[in-house]
């Protein structure tokens, strides 16, 4: 499936931003920065965040009056009638985004995602209406499938988590559903697909042509290595097993394998921390540190010492020292990591900074790309290229 966006335009937004960044630091001057920019000049409307916030509202806004005045023509049509009406109207809603704003170079202007989210929500909510809202299975099912389909197409970073969580839903409602042993085994089986989706993602991560979509990789990737850990999480299975599935603990008792789910609390923060620092990847390392917290807050939910106050002014100060003794040991370069400031680098940044410096020191001309058209623009772009 091709973006909706031309992709050389997305590309050379990507550069125009990543330069931005680097002269910010000083990496770069500002005449190499001006180059930049005219050598990857993009005609897209992309407003700052507040712009795109007011216009989001001011956009929903307008399709909810627009929405309210056709509801008031299709009320005397029955439930069945407006479920497929909501379809069709959602179903049109994306094609009026892309033949009204996305031809006239909107990219993510605020307008864009709330047409997006308001179609969206037409074609699932008329698909749920259509089985009177009964079948869960299938009402999980649009979800992914629609919001996969946003994802991939319109490049959006909040569907695709919804995607990743429809995903996580319908498995867990199978095995739910399924009972017996299938109920035993959810956490296990949460660990292993999403243990392979999280491979998966980081193989196609490797792929120049999809790096357009690198961030909803990223998105994909950090919700995996969570679900991974909430699923081995003991206060998690323990709180699910009590509330969804009926187990009855008496005092002093304890679910089923607690053991192998006190080692999974400890050894997946720490496994991910290891890797983390091992392969430098900041995702791994970032999302260690939030849930190495968290297994703390678990054996301190069931196993108190007391004295909670002391307990937290004592683990402060542990780890103002930690902080102090990292940071004067990283002060200069170690194995890849310091603790100075070099870039504010985002969550995971994408790979433009080699062709920044080829461009800056001389090399390939931004002509050398190759211009084939792409899904969404009527001038060229192909896509990242070998160099992207």
């Amino acid at each position: 499936m091709k973006s909706a966006y031309n992709l050389l335009w997305v590309y050379n937004l990507a550069v125009i931003k990543e330069a931005k960044r680097w002269a910010k630091h000083s990496f770069i001057t500002e005449d190499q920065r001006s180059f930049i920019d005219e050598a990857y000049k993009v005609p897209f409307y992309h407003p700052n965040i507040i712009i795109r916030l007011l216009l989001f509202v001011a956009a929903l806004v307008a399709i909810s009056g627009v929405t309210g005045l056709l509801t008031l023509m299709v009320l005397q049509v029955g439930q069945t009638g407006i479920a497929i009406l909501c379809i069709l109207y959602g179903i049109a809603s994306l094609v009026a985004l892309e033949k009204i704003f996305i031809v006239k170079n909107h990219y993510k202007s605020g307008v864009t995602e709330a047409i997006l989210y308001h179609s969206c929500g037409f074609i699932i909510g008329g698909v749920a209406g259509l089985v009177d809202f009964d079948n869960t299975q299938l009402i999980l099912l649009a979800c992914l499938l629609v919001f996969t389909f946003a994802a991939i197409r319109y490049l959006d970073l909040i569907t695709t988590a919804l995607a990743t969580a429809s995903l996580a839903a319908i498995v867990f409602y199978n095995c739910f559903e399924a009972g017996g042993i299938f109920k035993q085994v959810i956490p296990f089986v949460f660990i292993l697909i999403f243990t392979a989706i999280y491979f998966i993602t980081k193989r196609l991560q490797q792929r120049m042509e999809l790096n357009v979509w690198h961030y909803n990789l990223l998105i994909v990737e950090t919700i995996c290595l969570l679900l991974v850990y909430l699923s081995g999480n003991y206060l998690v299975v323990r709180e699910l097993s009590v509330n969804l599935m009926d187990l009855s603990l008496e005092e002093g008792a304890d679910i089923p394998f607690a053991y192998l789910f006190y080692f999974f609390t400890i050894i997946i923060p720490l496994s991910f921390l290891y890797f983390g620092v091992n392969r430098r990847d900041i995702v791994l390392l970032r999302v260690s540190l939030l849930v190495l917290a968290f297994s703390v807050f678990t054996f301190k939910y069931y196993y108190s010492l007391g004295h909670t106050e002391i307990t937290l002014t004592v683990s402060g100060i542990i780890l103002v020292g930690i902080a102090i003794l990292l940071m004067r040991y990283l002060k200069v370069i170690r194995a890849g990591f310091t603790c100075e400031n070099l870039m504010a680098s985002k969550w995971g940044a994408m790979n433009v900074e080699a062709l920044l410096i080829s461009q800056t020191m001389g090399g390939n001309q931004p002509g050398n790309i190759n211009t084939d058209t792409g899904g969404g623009g009527d001038s060229g772009g192909g896509g990242a290229s070998t160099s992207f």
